[in-house]
């Protein structure tokens, strides 16, 4: 029995590097795909894994392991029990992945029929993976639940002028750190900042090293994975909520509607909350239809985020390269009447990036209303 299991590990760290090379292959090439047929999740699974096997000698050397030790990419687990699609593991909890090829190639559909109405801007799509990925049970990181694959299944979707930011190999470097939080099923400040730094690679972009930006955190925060599964693990072991403060002077407001008539200010990093659920509001104060902030920072560029909550915690960071960042989510009705090319160009725009948790593509409201915005 013990040397079966060591097999089993062997053969999964082999199928990890193996995953780990298609990604990149994806993030640098991004070729248009042809029209394929719909196909079931595992018949997905089948064909990254043959992209798997196409890979050079040279770009498996090229690639960096994700399991080679502890404290880089995969960490170990102990005993895990499930909650219905969360997994909960001692002191954490995560929501269960499962790759559905044909959403993830809409997705990709999504930022390409974006990129093609916008030419004078650069588009990026940013797909982050989940604590899962790196802290779950084998079974549910792997296969057809590789959010790896996952991810290089759009990326490869992608039209050429579209490029695909791969925050994943930067975020597996770094697991050994506080990336994700263990009662809530967000990433945290830490893990945002790693996918800004492999997004400011992918656009040629200086990155300010962490260590740079002034730091806190607000302590005791439990949230929605211990609202889902009610672990009393979870509740004893809460998480605190790291927050990174903006280099520059910056202010910042939240509008209703895309003609942004009706601004209200906004903290771009709040300190002070209190209640114990709500500490991820700390940053952008949550989920808002629409938000302008301002950087004295200098450079000129304008960037849209378009995003869910998971791109809360990446925003602040992105004013320390951008002098204008809108911030916008496609959630809040108020604001699906918004046309995102027109408000692109009239605003300026140089760059839109799409910040996405893995679980956004299968999401059919959130699609429906970006894609009513993008417009036919």
């Amino acid at each position: 029995m013990k040397e079966l299991t060591k097999r089993k590990k062997i053969i999964g760290t082999i199928e990890t590097v193996l995953a780990a090379a298609v990604i990149i292959i994806a993030v640098v090439t991004a070729p248009k795909l042809s029209a394929q047929k719909e196909e079931k999740t595992s018949a997905a699974a089948s064909e990254t894994a043959a992209a798997t096997q196409a890979v050079t000698k040279t770009e498996q050397e090229k690639t960096e392991p994700t399991t080679s030790s502890v404290g880089i990419g995969v960490q170990p687990i102990g005993e895990y029990s499930l909650n219905g699609y969360i997994v909960v593991t001692g002191d954490a909890a995560m929501e269960m992945y499962s790759i559905a090829s044909t959403k993830l190639k809409e997705y990709a559909a999504s930022a390409n029929n974006l990129a093609s109405k916008i030419p004078s801007s650069k588009v990026y799509v940013m797909l982050a993976p989940t604590r899962m990925e790196f802290y779950g049970p084998e079974e549910y990181r792997t296969g057809s639940h590789s959010q790896q694959m996952g991810i290089s299944t759009a990326y490869l979707a992608l039209n050429p002028e579209v490029t695909g930011v791969d925050a994943y190999s930067e975020i597996a470097r770094h697991t050994d750190e506080y990336e994700y939080f263990r009662t809530d099923h967000h990433w945290t400040a830490r893990g945002a900042y790693y996918a800004y730094k492999a997004f400011c690679e992918s656009a040629g972009l200086t990155c300010t090293p962490l260590d740079s930006f002034q730091s806190g955190k607000l302590d005791d925060f439990v949230g929605s994975m211990y609202r889902y599964t009610q672990s009393e693990n979870l509740k004893k072991n809460p998480d605190y909520v790291e927050y990174f403060l903006p280099r520059y002077d910056v202010s910042a407001e939240s509008f209703s509607t895309a003609d942004m008539t009706d601004g209200k200010p906004l903290r771009v990093i709040s300190t002070n909350i209190t209640d114990e659920s709500s500490k991820y509001l700390a940053f952008i104060q949550g989920d808002k239809p629409l938000i302008k902030m301002v950087s004295s920072c200098g450079s000129g560029k304008k960037v849209l985020l378009i995003k869910e909550s998971y791109g809360n915690a990446l925003a602040p960071f992105l004013l320390d390269t951008f002098s204008e960042v809108y911030v916008l989510d496609p959630r809040q009705e108020s604001i699906q009447s918004m046309n995102i090319p027109s408000f692109v160009e009239n605003n300026g725009i140089d760059t839109v990036l799409f910040c996405n948790y893995t679980m956004v593509p299968s999401n059919s409201k959130y699609m429906n209303a970006l894609n009513a915005m993008i417009g036919a």
